[in-house]
């Protein structure tokens, strides 16, 4: 969360900054303790007296008046409950695949095709170490042999 500093605040008071910036800052008073203390400290004491001024002397009883005459609008919760014969078709639904998947052999052909996956993939592993462990000999025989033709190549060019 950015906050703003107390120079910001001020030039907000003072209404020197955008439109925009000043509706990212109200709206960042909502969440911001902080900034709303920073805020809050700028008000002196002439602004507190042309504010009371301004406000009349029943404010505060209109105001929690009008908040007690108001009634929260609560909208009904409805539960939708299924019925016995919802519940008994969904099961039986449920029982007819289970029973038509079994008749039809899939759930069998599935336990025996894990060993065979299961084997597979140990046998690719296996592949994969014998292969990795053949290039990195290779590599190094080829990497001995370079070395090896270019030291030969140093010596014969020095002795001409």
């Amino acid at each position: 969360m950015k906050h703003f500093d107390y120079v910001e605040w001020l030039f907000y008071k003072k209404n020197l900054i955008s439109q925009d910036m000043k509706i990212d800052m109200e709206e960042h008073l909502y969440d911001c303790d902080e900034c709303m203390e920073v805020f809050l400290s700028l008000i002196d004491e002439e602004e507190i007296q042309e504010a009371g001024a301004i406000i009349s002397d029943n404010f505060i009883k209109n105001t929690m008046d009008s908040v007690d005459n108001i009634r929260p609008f609560k909208k009904p919760i409805k539960k939708k409950s299924k019925s016995f014969n919802e519940i008994f078709m969904y099961y039986v639904a449920v029982a007819s695949v289970t029973i038509i998947l079994t008749a039809g052999g899939l759930f069998s052909r599935m336990v025996d095709s894990v060993p065979q996956i299961g084997n597979n993939i140990s046998q690719k592993q296996g592949n994969l170490r014998i292969d990795t462990l053949y290039n990195l000999s290779l590599k190094i025989a080829n990497m001995t042999s370079s070395l090896v033709n270019d030291f030969e190549f140093k010596i014969v060019r020095e002795e001409k």
